[in-house]
C-alpha cells in the first residue's frame, strides 16, 4: 500500500514543479510506494515550516535560511536534500537602463524585499563590491517589485534568475547581475524540509522519492513546446512558452554540479556566516546535522539536456 507524502510547495505551481507532475502523471510515485500529494503553498515560507512541525505535511519546499533561523520555533526539522542547488538571486534591471556590474548601482534606486535576510544579503553584496549603501535609494518592495521595475519606479530589483524569462515575455530586454559572482555564497536556494524523526523512520521511502523525482528531471528536460503547453494548461495564469523558458533558466540551478539534490555545506557555511554577522542567528548551527546527505540515493545524476 502506498504511503502518503504531502509535499508543500514553495510557490504556486511553476516550471520547477513539473518534476513532480511528470512523476504523478505516469504513476511513478505510486509504483514506488508513494502517494504523493502536492499542497498549495502557505502565505509565508516560514509558515510552511510551522505546518511541517505540526505534522500537517511530510515535506516542505523551503529556504535554507528559514531552517537555520527557526530552530527554536520549529525544533526537530532538517533538510533531506536540495531542490535548487545554486543561488539564483541577483539584481534585475531593464536593458534601456542597465545595471551590468555592481558599480552601475551608484546613485540608483534599488528594490529589495522586506525580509531581514534579503536586506542582510544586499548589505554584504554592497560591502563585497565597495558600494556606498548610503548612496543608494533603497525601496522596500513585495510581490509588486516587477511592476515597480517595469514602470520605472526603481532601476534594479532584487530577484531570481528565472524571473528573467517572465520579464522578457512582457517584451522587455533585461540585464542580470548574479550575487553568487559578486561576493554572496552560491548556496542551495530551496530544500526539502522534513521532520527528522519522520525522515529517519522512512529513509528508504525518501530515497525512492528522490529517485523518482530525478527521473522526472530527466524526462522534463526532454519536453518540447507541446508538453509544456499541456502542463501549463492545468495551472491558472501560467503559459506553456513562458514556463518552458523559465525551465531553461532553472534547470542548471537544479542540476548543480551534476548530482541532483546535493547540499553544499561549505556554501551553507557562508550563508550561516552572513546570518551570524548580521545578528539574525544567535549561534552557529551544526550544518551536517541540519543538512545531511543520508537520504539521497547514490549516483543520482542530472540527466537530460
Amino acid at each position: 500500500m502506498a504511503e502518503r507524502i504531502r509535499l508543500l510547495l514553495d510557490w504556486k505551481p511553476d516550471a520547477k514543479h513539473a518534476l513532480f507532475a511528470e512523476g504523478l502523471g505516469r504513476g511513478a510515485y505510486r509504483a514506488a510506494g508513494i502517494d504523493l500529494e502536492l499542497v498549495e503553498p502557505a502565505a509565508k515560507s516560514i509558515e510552511g515550516l510551522e505546518l511541517l512541525a505540526r505534522g500537517e505535511v511530510e515535506l516542505s519546499i523551503n529556504y535554507p535560511h528559514n531552517l537555520l533561523l527557526s530552530g527554536a520555533q520549529c525544533p526537530g526539522l532538517l533538510s533531506a536534500g536540495a531542490l535548487v542547488q545554486r543561488n539564483p538571486e541577483g539584481l534585475l534591471s531593464l536593458a534601456d537602463k542597465p545595471v551590468r556590474v555592481p558599480a552601475h548601482l551608484a546613485g540608483r534606486r534599488v528594490g529589495i524585499g522586506p525580509s531581514p535576510v534579503s536586506q542582510a544579503q544586499f548589505e554584504v553584496f554592497c560591502q563585497a563590491n565597495r558600494l556606498d549603501r548610503a548612496g543608494l535609494d533603497i525601496v522596500t518592495v513585495g510581490f509588486d517589485g516587477e511592476e515597480y521595475l517595469l514602470d520605472g519606479r526603481i532601476d534594479a530589483l532584487d530577484a531570481v534568475a528565472y524571473a528573467i524569462a517572465r520579464t522578457e515575455r512582457k517584451g522587455r530586454a533585461v540585464c542580470f547581475v548574479p550575487y553568487a559572482l559578486h561576493g554572496i555564497p552560491d548556496s542551495p536556494f530551496l530544500v526539502f524540509a522534513a521532520r527528522a524523526q519522520w525522515a529517519d523512520q522512512r529513509r528508504e521511502l525518501l530515497r525512492e522519492f528522490f529517485r523518482v523525482t530525478a527521473e522526472g528531471f530527466t524526462r522534463v528536460s526532454a519536453w518540447g513546446s507541446r508538453e509544456w503547453a499541456s502542463y501549463a494548461a492545468g495551472i491558472p495564469g501560467r503559459d506553456g512558452g513562458e514556463e518552458q523558458a523559465v525551465w531553461k533558466a532553472t534547470r542548471p540551478l537544479i542540476a548543480g554540479s551534476g548530482r541532483l539534490f546535493v547540499q553544499d555545506l561549505s556554501a551553507l557555511a557562508g550563508l550561516q556566516k552572513i546570518l551570524l554577522a548580521r545578528g539574525l542567528l544567535g549561534a552557529a548551527v551544526d550544518l551536517p546535522a541540519l543538512f545531511p546527505d543520508r537520504f539521497l540515493p547514490l549516483g543520482i545524476a542530472a540527466g537530460g539536456g
